[in-house]
């Protein structure tokens, strides 16, 4: 287990350089954890008031993207999202993008970054270009066999290796492939599932895809899915507990391991913020 300071209150995570980044639902700070020893250290402080962090994921560049939330769970919260220098912690990105209410997780491909709004059925797609630049955000609306939740929609996110289709992941536990190439709106289709489907009824919050097999990360574990070779369909194989971990949120792989944010809400998220409350990212082998 890595430990992280009390109340800090993670949500999301990334991985790269054999170290990883988990940021913070008070107040958007960032933690960066050795994974070889288990100490953590800031690695960027608070952006400032009405500032969270919540899903990340790094690019090739050598930058942390960080969604930045909303008001739609969170009193007060600007709708942003947020790019860092990993060498250097320095914010390189800012930006509050129009017709975002909640911007939940990100998935970074080698063209642009992909932002879930868990609050309205839309992706927010950032252009990343050959040399690094960074686009102007434009938001892709969810059509086809998307269907639209009262008030809660997508959640995690995952992407191909070749970033031409995606698979979001929807508060209800549903699971969508979306294709990439989409400018302002992108069919998604309902990955048909079999199995043990009661399995994701707590949701897709986190979504870590490495091959054919799709980890879904939610309060009860992590849950492990064959996928067909089209990505249409799947296969529920089981749900791993994550040992110690009172309510997994999201993960990120390295080696043969998953690393799981243990956000600790508590029952009606008492403990956000709470100065009392322990939080950990749990190492556990992959299923």
């Amino acid at each position: 287990m890595l430990g992280l300071p009390n109340g800090f209150s993670p949500e999301g995570i990334a991985l790269t350089g054999g170290a990883a980044y988990t940021g913070s639902l008070v107040d958007g700070s960032i933690q960066r954890v050795d994974l070889r020893t288990g100490v953590a250290r800031q690695f960027a402080p608070s952006p400032g008031p009405g500032r969270i962090a919540v899903g990340m994921d790094t690019d090739r560049f050598g930058r942390l993207w960080v969604a930045g939330g909303g008001a739609g769970f969170w009193p007060g919260v600007r709708t942003t999202y947020r790019v860092y220098d990993t060498r250097t912690g320095a914010k390189l990105v800012d930006v509050e993008p129009a017709g975002a209410v909640y911007l939940n997780d990100v998935i970074v491909t080698r063209d642009a970054a992909w932002f879930t709004d868990t609050f309205s059925s839309v992706l927010v797609r950032v252009p990343i270009g050959d040399d690094g630049s960074i686009g102007r955000p434009r938001t892709v609306a969810l059509g086809g066999e998307w269907t639209a939740g009262e008030g809660l929609n997508g959640n995690g996110i995952a992407a191909t290796p070749d970033g031409r289709s995606l698979i979001v992941g929807h508060t209800s536990g549903a699971l969508y492939l979306v294709p990439a190439g989409a400018h302002d709106r992108a069919r998604a289709r309902r990955i048909s599932l079999s199995g043990d489907e009661a399995a994701l009824a707590a949701g897709a919050d986190g979504l870590v895809l490495d091959g054919r097999t799709l980890y879904v990360v939610g309060p009860t574990g992590v849950v492990d899915i064959r996928l067909s070779p089209s990505l249409t369909a799947g296969r529920v194989l089981g749900v791993t507990e994550v040992p110690g971990a009172a309510w997994p949120t999201t993960a990120a792989a390295f080696g043969d391991r998953l690393y799981v944010v243990d956000a600790n809400f508590g029952e009606d998220l008492v403990n956000v913020g709470n100065p009392d409350a322990t939080f950990r990212i749990v190492a556990v082998p992959r299923p």
